[in-house]
């Protein structure tokens, strides 16, 4: 099983959480906008939906500026991108380095992004493309994202790893010189067809080749076991379980979209990034507790239509019959049998 498209790996959240507290951020946006708290990160298990990586980026943008790709990189020391890391800083060339780099790519990104490298002569070339959040936060991640491989290149081979070009697809910035620093190089360009990292010649380094196959190995293992982790959308479902379970008057809507910390339009707005509705997670929530109260409690099916905020009881035997088939006395009988 591969990583899940539309995701990233807690290493790189961390790591960008890290940059938002540094800048001034409230940790407790932070636990708002991801919907766990940002130590809950530390299991490695996690894969956070790309939409609120976006949404980090959007916060970093605000509290550090137009330089918060090259802030970020700043936390991912080497070993906070996991055995990403280790790939590069291990293997016995640059270009074999570079090509674990690219293939086990999604160990921390969004499985969508791209990472090429091409060989050219004397020429090495990393090319990054489909990288997934939108403008202005996309710079940002592009930044982030070739500062980091940058970083990693110099730390496995020295001045060899430095880049003699960086060409990025973005409009140059009014003040370049945070990027010249993180680079280490001077010869960046902008408005290119390309981020791309360019290196001279292939540099090598003695490695212990049992030691890069353990990584590689381990790297496979860590894509295989890629799955959804306890996101948003479920930190959502389980507030809306709890609201419907014991309700409080007022409108459902708000009353959930308080809990999370955000107004009932920006609440709609996620759900349809996640690509659902409220009317349908209702629905869902509904239905799951109408068939857990008849199966277990004797409550009358006016009651659970009560519990469930249905205004007439004849609201909910129509909808149980349009899940189910049934009417929910007949359900009832039938799971007592």
């Amino acid at each position: 099983m591969a990583a899940p498209v539309s995701t990233v790996s807690n290493h790189v959240v961390s790591v960008l959480v890290d940059a938002a507290l540094a800048a001034g951020a409230d940790p407790r946006r932070i636990a708002r906008l991801l919907g766990v708290d940002h130590t809950q990160l530390l299991d490695r298990a996690v894969r956070v939906p790309t939409a609120d990586v976006t949404r980090l980026w959007a916060l970093l943008y605000e509290v550090a500026g137009t330089e918060a790709g090259a802030l970020a990189a700043e936390h991912a020391e080497h070993g906070r991108l996991y055995v990403w890391d280790y790939l590069i800083s291990t293997a016995p060339t640059l270009a074999a380095g570079l090509r674990e780099a690219a293939r086990y790519n999604s160990t921390i990104c969004d499985p969508r992004v791209g990472l090429e490298v091409v060989e050219d002569g004397s020429l090495l070339t990393a090319r990054y493309f489909d990288l997934p959040h939108r403008a202005p936060y996309d710079r940002l991640n592009r930044e982030f994202a070739m500062v980091v491989t940058a970083r990693r290149a110099r730390a496995g081979f020295g001045a060899s790893g430095i880049p003699v070009r960086v060409d990025f697809s973005h409009p140059a910035p009014r003040d370049r010189r945070y990027l010249e620093r993180a680079f280490g190089a001077g010869n960046i360009h902008f408005d290119q067809s390309r981020d791309a990292l360019k290196f001279l010649g292939t540099a090598a380094r003695p490695n212990d080749p049992f030691l890069h196959a353990i990584l590689r190995r381990h790297a496979t293992e860590v894509l295989a076991a890629g799955g959804p982790e306890r996101a948003w959308l479920e930190v959502f479902r389980d507030e809306l379980r709890t609201r419907l379970s014991a309700r409080t008057g007022g409108t459902m809507l708000d009353e959930v979209a308080r809990a999370l910390g955000l107004s009932g339009r920006t609440l709609q707005r996620r759900l349809a990034e996640q690509g659902t509705t409220w009317r349908a997670e209702l629905e869902t929530v509904r239905r799951d507790l109408a068939i857990t109260l008849l199966c277990e409690r004797s409550d009358s099916v006016r009651s659970i239509a009560v519990q469930l905020g249905y205004r007439d009881h004849r609201v909910l035997a129509r909808a149980f019959r349009r899940w189910t088939g049934s009417a929910p006395a007949d359900f009832r009988r039938a799971q007592s049998n």
